[in-house]
Formats: C-alpha cells, sequence, structure tokens
C-alpha cells in the first residue's frame, strides 16, 4: 500500500487553504446519507447501493478532515490512506476501507453484486468507524465556532 505523502508528489493530492466551508458541507451530506441508508432494512434489492453508499457516507467524513487540513484529494485511495496519518485507525480498518473502495468501483462500472451480508458487515464496520470519524473532525480547531 502506498503512502499519502507519494499522491502530493505525484499531483493526485495538492495543498490548498483549510477549507472550513467544505468540510460542513462534506459532514452535512455525509450525515445526509447516513440518515437514509439508517432507514433501509437490507435485501436482495439494495445491498449494492447500500454498500456503495457506506463507503460515500466514510470517505466524505475523511475529505472534510482532508479540506480541515488544507489537502485536495483527486484520488480515493489517497483519501483512504490519509488515515493512515491518525493513530486511532488501525490497520485492519484501513484495509477494510481500501477494499471498500474496491468493491463500490466494481458494483458502480463492473456490475458487480453485493449480498446482504455484505451489507450487514459494511453497515457494521460503518457503525464502528463513524465515531473515530466524527471526533477527528470535532476535534480539529479549526473547525469548531
Amino acid at each position: 500500500m502506498r503512502e499519502f505523502e507519494d499522491f502530493i508528489e505525484n499531483g493526485d493530492v495538492r495543498l490548498q487553504e483549510k477549507n472550513k466551508i467544505l468540510a460542513s458541507a462534506l459532514v452535512k451530506s455525509s450525515e445526509k446519507g447516513l440518515r437514509f441508508v439508517r432507514k433501509l432494512e437490507i435485501n436482495e434489492e439494495n445491498s449494492e447501493h447500500i454498500v456503495a453508499d457506506i463507503y460515500d457516507i466514510t470517505r466524505e467524513l475523511i475529505e472534510a478532515k482532508l479540506a480541515l487540513d488544507g489537502y485536495k484529494s483527486y484520488s480515493h485511495e489517497a483519501t483512504i490512506l490519509f488515515l493512515k496519518k491518525f493513530k486511532q485507525f488501525n490497520e485492519s480498518e484501513i484495509n477494510f476501507m481500501d477494499n471498500l473502495r474496491k468493491t463500490r468501483n466494481s458494483i458502480k462500472y463492473y456490475g458487480k453484486e453485493a449480498s446482504p451480508e455484505d451489507a450487514e458487515k459494511t453497515l457494521k464496520f460503518m457503525n464502528s468507524i463513524l465515531p473515530k470519524l466524527n471526533k477527528l473532525i470535532e476535534n480539529d480547531k479549526e473547525h469548531k465556532k
């Protein structure tokens, strides 16, 4: 797995001014997605959508932290690897998120199906990682009002 800094060097991540407005918009979008997903009953018909939506919910929160720290990522892989900078995220969580990125890509672009079990597993992951992501954003002094 590559390092976040590699993406800065090759231009897939760029330094920019810290952007509290973008971060707030991303958090709000993530919260809307979360409310929607939590209303759904997982079944064969919606499993792919739930898996893809959970990926987007978590990615948006990571992108919010990137914006607060003065980065703009043009790579989903870089966005996920950004988590390696924070000790509260272990390798297993980062690997799960990276596999979720690949799964979502396969669903969106190659017609891969996800089972209800996949959706349940992804939902369980989301429930464990969201509090950490939210705390990371809340603890950012730049984001506090």
